[in-house]
């Protein structure tokens, strides 16, 4: 009987198995529930039970009590005013500030007051102390109290120059920040929204690979003894051999280790899917139950209209394929070690090979400033090209370059064709390892010995 090579066969019953499955289907399902359902719940409940409204978190509700600030100067020199400050922070507006000679005199004005408090400026041994002191009978509190002297302190700098003599509007002169910008000789001079985009490309720079290698881990460990298992199965169930005769090895392997992944890949897409959609689901009911909620996860959300024109299209779809390619190139080195064991109890050390080049794969790319977070131009440490050009360094950091714009588009599909390239060889390399391992009895053979029998075996 001639050997068709039954890869499109394989790869819809490998593919048909893995999604009907009981196991599979429950686990997305469940996995999606969750993913959607925790950060809706965690969200809601943040904000319904410690939630505070945005007054609350400014610190304006807190002041809105004070009416009037009378002040005592005990300094030499000009009466401090402590009124030019309404006009610098609009916080304090809407308050009466009375200067005072003495505290005494202070206080019985107080008392006819119950919503002031007392401002004493005083000489210290390292320089002026002011105090905030909250009359006798007062109806205010010690928080606000805390909060109008807060404001005060912050705009004492005013009132020391007041104090020495200078004129307001040369105080409001010496008190004018000062923004500061570094750029190279040549450069053309950033503005506002351009200094804003580079500043978090030079976050996500940082951020991106990381983020890219968690993803990539997560899935390895996920589902890729998953790969080899599928691989291991006709030996554990004793129909290889009638595989074998129908099938090309190499086409078997190549169906198993395709539909594997893209079942794993349709399941994560859905469980990431669905955490997006808990998340965008958790906002809605946040600003339900406060609509001016200062939640940090819904400021981020509302930040992310910054990155409009950031990102392109296809060097997005460019990037999400190189991922999922990273994803199949382990499957692939998954498959070798699946061909090479002669039992489940043989996985445990056979897929240690996809684990240990995704170690050395990532200390390089690390070592060549890849990752950004120990190298990098800005670190002082140049990138190095070839990591967009070998493929297990490239699916770590190429994406998140191709995605900033670091590469050019074509650079990033060489990238992915080298990848898909070292899949394939891998594939074919586990096929003729898996026929050549058929009738091989005993523990799994040493990286020496199988190269070995690699060399003396013929097709």
């Amino acid at each position: 009987m001639k050997r068709q090579s039954g890869f499109s066969k394989i790869f819809a019953f490998t593919f048909a198995r893995q999604t009907r499955s009981k196991g599979y289907i429950a686990g997305t399902i469940a996995a999606a529930l969750i993913c959607f359902l925790a950060p809706l719940l965690i969200m809601a409940a943040v904000e319904f039970f410690g939630g505070t409204s945005s007054q609350e978190d400014t610190g304006v509700t807190e002041i809105s009590n004070v009416k009037t600030i009378l002040t005592v100067d005990e300094t030499e020199g000009e009466t401090a005013d402590f009124s030019t400050l309404s006009q610098s922070m609009p916080e304090l507006a809407g308050i009466s500030f009375i200067s005072c000679e003495d505290y005494t005199s202070a206080a019985a004005l107080a008392a006819q007051e119950p919503n002031s408090l007392i401002a004493v400026i005083s000489e210290g041994e390292n320089g002026y102390n002011l105090d905030i002191v909250l009359p006798t009978g007062t109806a205010l509190t010690q928080d606000e109290a805390s909060a109008a002297g807060g404001y005060l302190n912050t705009g004492f700098r005013q009132i020391q120059l007041q104090k020495s003599g200078v004129s307001q509007e040369a105080a409001a002169a010496l008190l004018t920040p000062v923004s500061r910008q570094s750029m190279t000789a040549g450069e053309e001079n950033l503005n506002d929204t351009e200094s804003m985009l580079e500043t978090v490309r030079e976050i996500l720079a940082y951020l991106l690979p990381v983020v890219n290698i968690m993803v990539l881990y997560f899935l390895i460990l996920l589902y890729g003894q998953s790969v080899a298992g599928n691989v291991i199965m006709e030996k554990t169930s004793k129909l290889m051999d009638t595989f074998l005769v129908a099938v090309k090895p190499t086409a078997m392997v190549f169906g198993k280790v395709t539909a594997v992944a893209l079942a794993s890949i349709l399941q994560f897409a859905i469980v990431i899917c669905a955490l997006i959609g808990g998340f965008a689901a958790g906002g809605i009911a946040v600003r339900a139950i406060n609509p001016d909620s200062q939640m940090g996860i819904l400021m981020f959300f509302d930040s992310l209209s910054m990155f409009d024109g950031m990102f392109t299209i296809p060097g997005a779809v460019l990037a999400l394929l190189l991922v999922f390619g990273g994803f199949f190139l382990y499957c692939s080195l998954a498959a070798i070690g699946g061909s090479v064991a002669g039992k489940p109890e043989d996985l445990s050390s056979t897929n240690m090979i996809f684990a240990l080049v995704l170690v050395v794969s990532f200390l390089a790319a690390l070592y060549a400033g890849g990752l950004g977070l120990g190298g990098g131009p800005g670190n002082g440490q140049t990138y190095a090209v070839w990591l967009d050009y070998v493929p297990f360094t490239a699916v770590l950091v190429t994406p998140s370059r191709v995605l900033l714009g670091e590469v050019s588009f074509g650079m990033g599909l060489v990238s992915l064709v080298l990848v898909l390239a070292v899949s394939g060889i891998c594939l074919a390399l586990a096929g003729k390892i898996y026929r050549m391992m058929a009738l091989y009895r005993g523990n799994p053979p040493t990286p020496a010995k199988l190269f070995q029998m690699l060399k003396s075996s013929k097709d």
